[in-house]
């Protein structure tokens, strides 16, 4: 079993012993009001990364007064509903396009897949934001510590108060909700990783962690999920990275590692301008052949699932497959700025997942398709 007692809590298979990592230390906050105003900019006007934050500025410090923090929200009978209906919000508006596999699951399960999402959301965002002499670093600090306080009852907004009952009702253990903020912490201390291991481990906290999140929320059948969950949601996450590199170096964002960018004589600058190149077409093809055994590990995991859970991972699994395919036979397709699939292909998946038909995949065991 897992320990619960508190975040540092892990088995031989949890991703801190997997990665080797501790949690960091507390930190205090000091922010500029120029430099908010940048964060928020940063991460395109949204304030869903940063409204959980406590914030106070450098405007205000007399000597070694204390720092002032914003006040916790008043908990009562609504504020459940509406942090539930405020994380339903944030993944309808932001991944309305891919949530569709979830489409079946119902009631208060969906209310607690959208919040694990938004949860996920406020890491994604935290990743637009730049170092600057470690104050990027302090937002993480105070979002962290929100979270912490959260599961001690202290609520800074309502959206944590839907994600700890959401913890707390499927009984998912609590450091799968900090590890995301964790593989955060990788990428913003230098905004890069120099090796592909480093993008694994970072793709093994935040994507890795989210999907054992989910995993209790919709339904399982036995026991000892968590490291194919694990494997699942790191190679739906990295499948995703290499989907959308060229739109995130666009945006300054470069997740493919430094060693192989150079391994493979990448100019950077042409991708940006979407202009193919073989050197691009064997760093693609690098990629897909080490995510096929993630992949093959990630399939096992719709054993584990229930009839709701293994409709869903089925065809969520049977996408990605079908990105990470289409990759390989045709690299150039991520230069497309509508996406690797067409839009007849993406609705072909959807439109099995909703009418309940068998998804094809080889990675898929057959006796388990739904």
């Amino acid at each position: 079993m897992w320990h619960q007692e508190g975040i540092d809590s892990s088995l031989s298979y949890s991703t801190d012993e997997i990665l080797g990592r501790q949690p960091s230390k507390r930190a205090p906050i000091i922010v500029s009001k120029p430099l908010l105003n940048q964060w928020i900019v940063a991460v395109g006007g949204r304030k869903s990364a940063l409204s959980s934050c406590t914030f106070a500025t450098q405007d205000s410090l007399i000597g070694k007064k204390k720092l002032k923090t914003r006040e916790l929200i008043q908990f009562d009978d609504n504020t459940l509903d509406r942090g539930y209906r405020s994380c339903r919000a944030m993944v309808k508006k932001e991944l309305k396009r891919v949530i569709w596999p979830a489409s079946n699951i119902a009631g208060e399960n969906r209310r607690g897949v959208d919040a694990i999402l938004a949860h996920l959301l406020t890491t994604i965002d935290l990743l637009d934001l730049e170092s600057s002499n470690g104050l990027s670093l302090d937002v993480w600090h105070e979002i962290r510590d929100d979270l912490s306080d959260a599961f001690l009852d202290k609520y800074a907004n309502t959206e944590l108060a839907a994600l700890v009952d959401t913890f707390r009702r499927f009984d998912i253990p609590k450091q799968f909700a900090f590890d995301p903020l964790r593989g955060a912490d990788l990428w913003i201390r230098t905004r890069k990783f120099e090796t592909f291991d480093e993008l694994e481990a970072f793709c093994s906290y935040v994507g890795g962690s989210t999907m054992a999140s989910l995993v209790p929320v919709v339904g399982f059948v036995k026991p000892d999920w968590e490291l194919p969950a694990i494997a699942c949601g790191k190679a739906v996450m990295l499948t995703q990275i290499l989907a959308n590199c060229v739109e995130d170096m666009k945006r300054n964002r470069v997740f493919i590692a430094q060693e192989d960018l150079k391994s493979c004589e990448v100019d950077v600058s042409r991708l940006k301008l979407r202009r193919p190149t073989q050197s691009f077409r064997y760093l693609v093809r690098l990629y897909v052949k080490r995510l096929e055994p993630l992949f093959e590990e990630a399939g096992k995991l719709v054993s584990y699932m229930d009839y709701d859970g293994r409709r869903s991972l089925a065809s969520l699994l049977a996408y990605q497959w079908k990105v990470l395919s289409k990759m390989q036979l045709d690299p150039d397709a991520i230069l497309s700025p509508d996406g690797v699939l067409s839009m007849t292909e993406s609705l072909s998946l959807r439109s099995r997942h909703l009418l309940g038909m068998k998804q094809k995949a080889k990675i898929i065991p057959e006796d388990d398709h739904h």
